[in-house]
């Protein structure tokens, strides 16, 4: 988390003669996460993440976390080395880093690098590379090194080598580039030298400026920068500034820094200003227009005073990167705030920086401490005032400060009001001894010729200031019109001349005409005041009454309804003791709380909150310590002094920030990248990734790249269709989701920066979860197959059975036709006599047994047909596994119905008649056309000799059904009662 620290910088003046303005820069160190306190290089790149290049790893910083990367000797993909110099961004958005060791490219997809390096005549030309510059055609990299110039083809992955001169030690290191507007590339060396490179020749010219400190030591050129004018920069080892003015094509020296700071870094901002790093020196400004430099700080001893690197980022926010001090952010909107001390430095007991009441007078500005006295500043000067005899003012704990008619009303904490004269500097004391009801003043209001005073135990006074004589008003238990409690907290008087008293036991407002009072207290469930213990009374330009509470926040009275809204931390107010109210211009409120101002915009009902993050030296206030003066410049005392603002100068942080998925987690495990991974490149590349339903215990981490006070990024998420609206996580900047259900959801998350301003452009990422085995549509398809075979091996069962019983029935055939045989033989056998019956009754039996045959034959032959039917219908089903399956057996089991039916018996029996009694259903048919088929089947019934009640059987009637229908078939047939019925037909066909 970035931590914030404050340098003492005299950049420029704020509130005239009472305070220098404090420049405020927030720290990234080692505490932090940072690998490393010495920053080498700080780059920013197109995604919008942080990169810090130290002595020990390379770092990315989302606002929230550090991803450091190192070397390792065992994997050849991470970065060359943990000494990183230079960063550079090219067209392809590709980031590369110069290092110890030589070149690496960063592989945004994979996470990790590759490394390019420079071997020549059996060394590294290329270690360190110390800077990286691009070319104008975005085709090659640029590389300054200790072993010259290289040029280096992203495309074909080859250098060129260009050496400056093998003569001179160390003259062909090469540590700062410049690529400029014109496409014309400088080169400074260590030991001093300025050229140009001509890459079409291939060729160095060394540009004229002096080169040598003293005549002796080389001066190494450090950095080299193009301004937004045009002009070339160059900065020296010896504090020397060169200015290459190309619109004249002449060089100018800034040697104010000479041989004092040498220049390790320079970078133009949008103001014109040159910030300049030094070594010892810390961090100047140079206005490129007066030639003046301002020192951005007091020097320090502890490492922040050496600045090695520079960065402006895309909010227009400044990095400064140092030896030993980590990195550093310049906010600007951070610096409204000005802190005024009482005292520089607390040494005695009698000494005290807790403002308790503030006021500003032609005289100065006043301020009255906890147990330091009074305090005048004025024109850089600081007065004190402190008991030290009668004519001194009354004690050393000043509550509270007014001013009537030149003079200054003090009020004390247990020693009475003094009243200060400044053309005599002669104090005035009242006290119980002369009038007063309380030695303890806490509030006073100038009325005319009058003062109200608020005790703290003795109720209200009233200072008749010609008089010199004090009325009281106090409470008195069994009179409701008294005021409502003795201890006095504010007093106000608003437009419509009516008295407000804010004690610690409820409002009051003061009935002149009777001299009662009217008291308001708490009601729970109705629209009261929130608090009964009321510290300051307000009034705004729209003539609304607001009264701040010790615990219950903020209230607006209605004094058409009588009614009070009260806001509290709940509705966005940054605590809910509100010491003091002031308003701006612009009509919002600020309140000094026990946790930082708010600022409230009474129109929109909304609050915006600063505490010690936003510039504050202290959140903690005190009662009634707030003062507005004619310039509309607001102070307001808190524990460890005052703070003074004007509130048009406190700007809002309006950049958007972007917002980034960061990392994934499994069971709070992070997933890695990789061919078996969920992850098959870096979750910031990823717009999608699959989980098994094993996985469904999943987190995401994200950051909103809004560097400004991060820790107060808000965030919001939603997984669709999971949630059904968005969840506001606060600062939290992470999401778990357990168990969820098999299916596709999309992952939206949204960010604020510090000062609530959204990014409502939401990034996504869709997550699959696949379901378990036994949910998916292949393991269904295999379970439709498996009833499938099921079934078509209980048709083969059924086959083979059939099959078994046609292999019986036929050897009982050949048996039977075996025993007729013999049978037939003992006929001839038998006697002649009786050979004619013998062998009629043979001739009916083998016709009866020819007949059973028959029929067994064709049952055989039919059911045969319907079960090879029902076998390529099961295969049909084999074949096309699927959801229309039970309506594919539906459809067997109906045409097996069908098959079975008696209707379809009577065909078969219709048939096997015909092949045995061929021709006489049409011979009959043809004689009789009238008759029906129900005729026809009775008559192939009485031809084959069945008995009644067999055929009341077969036909499903009864037996007089039966005689019935032969009657008809007699009539039809024109037989009479007589004719036998079976003979008749036996004649036929």
């Amino acid at each position: 988390m970035m931590r914030t620290i404050f340098l003492f910088l005299v950049l420029l003046q704020a509130t005239g003669c009472y305070a220098q303005k404090k420049v405020r820069l927030q720290q990234l160190s080692i505490e932090d996460g940072l690998s490393q306190n010495t920053i080498n290089t700080i780059f920013q790149d197109s995604r919008g993440f942080m990169w810090f290049g130290t002595q020990n790893g390379l770092n990315r910083y989302d606002g929230v976390t550090f991803t450091t990367y190192k070397n390792l000797a065992s994997d050849s993909n991470s970065i060359s080395s943990s000494d990183v110099y230079a960063a550079y961004e090219d067209a392809d958005k590709i980031t590369w880093f110069g290092t110890r060791s030589g070149l690496s490219r960063f592989n945004r997809d994979a996470n990790n690098f590759s490394n390019y390096d420079f071997y020549e005549g059996g060394q590294y030309a290329m270690r360190p590379a110390w800077c990286i510059a691009g070319s104008s055609n975005n085709e090659y990299l640029w590389i300054g090194a200790s072993g010259g110039l290289f040029r280096f083809s992203r495309v074909t992955k080859k250098f060129n080598h260009y050496r400056i001169n093998d003569s001179i030690q160390n003259a062909n290191s090469v540590r700062a580039l410049c690529q400029d507007k014109k496409g014309r590339l400088w080169v400074g060396t260590s030991i001093g030298e300025l050229m140009q490179f001509d890459e079409t020749q291939g060729t160095f010219t060394l540009l004229n400026i002096s080169t040598r400190s003293r005549g002796k030591e080389y001066n190494a050129i450090t950095c080299i920068l193009q301004d937004n004018e045009g002009d070339i920069w160059i900065g020296k080892e010896d504090g020397v500034l060169v200015r290459f003015e190309d619109a004249h094509g002449i060089f100018q020296e800034y040697t104010a820094l000479k041989n004092k700071y040498p220049v390790r870094a320079m970078l133009d901002d949008k103001e014109g200003n040159l910030w300049i790093g030094t070594d010892k020196g810390g961090t100047f400004l140079l206005n490129k227009r007066t030639g003046l430099f301002t020192p951005l700080g007091e020097r320090q001893e502890n490492g922040t005073d050496v600045v090695l690197s520079f960065y402006h980022d895309v909010k227009g926010d400044m990095w400064l990167g140092t030896y030993h001090g980590g990195a550093y952010l310049f906010d600007k909107t951070d610096t409204a705030f000005t802190h005024l001390q009482p005292y520089h430095e607390i040494r005695n007991s009698d000494e005290s920086n807790s403002v308790l009441a503030i006021y500003e007078d032609r005289n100065g500005l006043w301020m009255g401490t906890d147990g330091g006295g009074l305090i005048r500043k004025e024109k850089g000067t600081t007065h004190y005032y402190k008991k030290a005899g009668s004519n001194s003012i009354a004690g050393n704990t000043i509550l509270c400060l007014a001013e009537r008619a030149g003079e200054l009303y003090i009020g004390t904490y247990a020693n009475g009001l003094s009243v200060f004269t400044p053309s005599t500097g002669r104090f005035t004391t009242y006290d119980q001894s002369n009038g007063l009801s309380d030695n303890s003043v806490w509030s006073m209001y100038v009325d005319g010729d009058a003062i109200w005073i608020g005790t703290n135990k003795g109720g209200l006074n009233l200072f008749d200031v010609k008089s010199k004589k004090f009325r009281h008003f106090t409470n008195t238990l069994k009179d409701e019109r008294t005021i409502s409690s003795n201890t006095i907290r504010s007093i106000f008087r608003d437009s419509r001349n009516k008295l407000w008293i804010g004690t610690v036991s409820g409002l009051n407002a003061f009935n002149q005409e009777d001299s009662t009072f009217t008291s308001f207290y708490h009601h729970e469930g109705e629209n009261s005041i929130s608090n009964n213990n009321v510290l300051c009374v307000y009034e705004d330009a729209e003539k609304s009454l607001w009264m701040g509470t010790h615990g219950g926040g903020i209230n607006r009275y209605d004094y058409r309804t009588g009614m009070f809204t009260d806001y509290q931390e709940e509705d966005g107010l940054a605590g809910n003791i509100v010491y003091g109210i002031l308003e701006d211009v612009q009509g919002n409120l600020w309140l000094s709380t026990n946790k930082g101002i708010s600022r409230l915009d009474v129109r929109k009902k909304e609050f915006t909150n600063f505490d010690m993050r936003a510039g504050l030296t202290s959140a903690e206030f005190n009662t009634g310590a707030s003062f507005k003066n004619k310039e509309g410049r607001m102070f307001f005392g808190n524990i460890q002094g005052a703070t003074s603002f004007l509130p048009h100068h406190i700007r809002q942080n309006t950049f958007v920030p972007p917002v980034v998925i960061t990392d994934v987690f499994l069971f709070n495990k992070p997933v890695p990248i990789g061919p078996q991974s969920p992850l098959q490149r870096a979750i910031g590349e990823t717009a999608e990734i699959t989980l098994d339903h094993t996985q469904s215990v999943f987190s995401l981490r994200f950051a909103a790249l809004n560097f400004t006070h991060s820790d107060k990024n808000s965030y919001a998420y939603q997984l669709e269709p999971f949630d059904k609206e968005w969840i506001y996580a606060g600062h939290i900047n992470s999401a778990t989701y357990t168990n969820l259900d098999p299916g596709t959801y999309t992952f939206k998350v949204k960010a604020s920066n510090n000062d609530g301003v959204w990014n409502e452009s939401a990034t996504t990422l869709t997550i699959v979860i696949k379901p378990p085995f036994w949910k998916t549509w292949w393991f269904n398809a295999l379970v439709i197959v498996f009833i499938a075979l099921v079934l078509y091996g209980a048709y083969r069962f059924k086959v083979s059975s059939i099959r078994k019983q046609k292999e019986i029935l036929a050897s009982l055939v050949d048996q039977r036709t075996a025993e007729i045989e013999e049978k037939n033989k003992l006929l001839l056998e038998t006697q002649m006599k009786h050979a004619e019956l013998i062998h009629q009754k043979l001739n009916d039996e083998l016709e009866a047994r020819s007949k059973e045959l028959t029929n067994y034959a064709l049952l055989i032959i039919q059911k045969n047909r319907l079960l090879d039917e029902l076998k390529t219908k099961l295969k049909e089903v084999i074949r096309h596994p699927g959801s229309s399956n039970l309506r594919d057996f539906r459809n067997l089991v109906q045409m097996i119905n069908y098959n079975f039916s008696p209707e379809k018996e009577w065909k078969e029996f219709s048939a096997n008649f015909n092949r045995v009694h061929g021709g006489f259903s049409e011979t009959l048919k043809a004689k009789f056309p009238d008759l029906t088929s129900n005729d026809l089947r009775l008559c192939a019934l009485y031809r084959i000799s069945i008995p009644s009640r067999d055929i009341a059987e077969a036909m499903g009637i009864s037996s007089t059904s039966v005689k019935m229908a032969r009657y008809r078939l007699r009539k039809k047939l024109g037989l009479s009662p007589e004719e036998d019925i079976s003979k008749f037909l036996n004649t036929l066909g």
